[in-house]
């Protein structure tokens, strides 16, 4: 089981959830709602008070996707400013947004349930596994090969 895997299948053996908001809930972070342009979402750290911002026109569906991603960013990078390194800085943040978007993929796709989905077809496309489960393709793929490890 990869490092990020691991992280993900302990934090939903403790809390018996991969429930975003229930997950939220116990670990005393604030989801917050603001006017955030084409940003989707962020974490922020304010003197260890954990804040998840959200677009407020983002989808519905969209929302567990993007507080997944930002969880992922807290418990796995809690203490880097990303944007800050984004925006001021020559540091490759794909390796972050990857990590994250592993995160997200583990705990919102559940290994049996995939595995499930697959089992009753010859061949399932990674585009009808991402509409099954309504989360990007590229969680798809972080899933394909957390499979292999």
């Amino acid at each position: 089981m990869g490092r990020i895997k691991g992280i993900v299948f302990n934090l939903i053996k403790k809390y018996n959830t991969s429930n975003v908001y229930e997950l939220c809930d116990y670990l005393n972070i604030t989801i917050k709602r603001d006017k955030l342009g084409s940003i989707k979402g962020y974490f922020l750290n304010v003197y260890n008070d954990m804040f998840i911002i959200l677009n407020e026109n983002i989808k519905e569906w969209e929302e567990p996707i993007v507080i997944a991603h930002e969880l992922g960013h807290i418990l796995l990078h809690k203490d880097s400013n990303i944007c800050f390194l984004k925006n001021y800085t020559f540091c490759i943040t794909d390796k972050y947004e990857n990590e994250a978007n592993e995160f997200a993929a583990h705990l919102l796709i559940d290994d049996k349930d995939l595995d499930t989905f697959s089992s009753g077809y010859e061949y399932v496309t990674i585009e009808q596994l991402s509409k099954h489960f309504c989360v990007p393709e590229e969680f798809i793929m972080y899933k394909m090969r957390g499979k292999f490890q």
